[in-house]
């Protein structure tokens, strides 16, 4: 991949000074990721003040609330924070590389095939291990799980990007229309291979593939870690590139960048990222929509300003989305997967009704 870019730099889109205005917005965001993330330590199906809670933090408290605050739901926010970086990066990045506002690993058929994958695994993991419930076998479910999730939702990417080029260039519209149409076939294939399976823990799974972070640990929290970093790893290289792509073919590649490359790797990352999620939690949607967009609209044309928001909004969104699902019903709860598609699927219609 050549990356060399020189004194024209200065032109391309995307490289702004830093403003105050766009300080302000990230130490908004700052301050609204700070004040979700104490909400969701402090609230749930469990009354506790906020002093308990600190105490909780602190191993100054009973047993049962060190328990409510530090096993379960300090895990389970933490948690909620890598899936919401994860997806909304993702769609950021995808959004980017198609050129296409509808872009999201969700519409995209990129949750779906990790999905797929997922179940095949958890079907095979329950033959092999024979443990009466592969997904809270940590050896299994934690440490491969998330590969196969990865390779099932890169090569539904693939698929999706070369079947929605047109005249050797890429159609947004042509390239959502498929990654719809595939989606739905590997949602009805993941539900056959459900009904195929007739298990007893079929309902935990059906209950992962609602996008639940209920039940999320210290262990998933480490799970998903190591792919938080290599994948934001991958982006400190992107965001040169992606300025660059913001350019027509032509323009790019007189600036010396090689598009293929730069973009095979932006679909690797954002893929990554994406699988990764849904191996640890299941499919949560929309988050790689709405995040995207709403960053755009506060940041403008600096794509690194987007991607701070990006990265704090989505943290915002998965957790509240996770407050709002476990305490509006108590005590049932709403997957965070189902939360953000209420809030999502407005959206989603409101941008296709303004696609031309």
């Amino acid at each position: 991949m050549k990356g060399s870019m020189t004194a024209a730099q200065t032109t391309l889109p995307g490289n702004h000074p830093l403003t105050s205005s766009h300080t302000k917005l990230v130490l908004a965001s700052g301050l609204c990721f700070v004040l979700v993330v104490v909400a969701g330590i402090q609230f749930g199906a469990v009354n506790l003040t906020w002093s308990e809670v600190w105490a909780g933090l602190t191993g100054e408290s009973s047993r049962h609330v060190e328990r409510v605050v530090f096993e379960l739901r300090l895990p389970r926010t933490l948690t909620g924070v890598l899936i919401g970086i994860h997806f909304a990066v993702s769609g950021w990045l995808l959004q980017l590389l198609s050129r296409n506002p509808l872009a999201e690993a969700g519409i995209l058929g990129i949750s779906a095939g990790a999905s797929l994958v997922a179940v095949i695994a958890f079907i095979i993991g329950d033959w092999v291990v024979s443990s009466g419930d592969p997904y809270n076998n940590t050896s299994f479910a934690l440490q491969y799980l998330p590969m196969f999730a990865m390779a099932g939702g890169l090569v539904t990417a693939l698929g999706v990007y070369f079947l929605g080029m047109r005249h050797g260039q890429l159609s947004p519209v042509k390239m959502t229309l498929t990654g719809a149409v595939i989606a739905g076939m590997l949602h009805a294939l993941t539900t056959g291979a459900l009904a195929f399976w007739g298990h007893a823990h079929t309902e935990l799974v059906a209950q992962w593939l609602a996008g639940s972070l209920y039940g999320s640990e210290w262990q998933h929290l480490r799970a998903l870690l190591p792919w938080t970093l290599i994948g934001l790893t991958g982006l400190a290289f992107l965001v040169r590139p992606l300025n660059v792509m913001q350019l027509d073919d032509q323009h790019a590649r007189t600036l010396g960048l090689g598009l293929n490359g730069w973009r095979a790797f932006a679909l690797l990352v954002a893929t990554l990222l994406a699988a990764s999620a849904v191996g640890v939690v299941g499919p949560v949607g929309f988050i790689g929509l709405l995040v995207p967009h709403i960053s755009r609209r506060l940041a403008g044309a600096d794509l690194p300003v987007q991607l701070v928001l990006c990265v704090l909004l989505g943290a915002v969104l998965a957790v509240l989305a996770d407050l709002i699902g476990r305490t509006l019903f108590t005590p049932y709860e709403v997957p965070v997967g189902v939360v953000s598609a209420v809030l999502g699927v407005p959206f989603f219609l409101y941008l296709l009704s303004r696609q031309p």
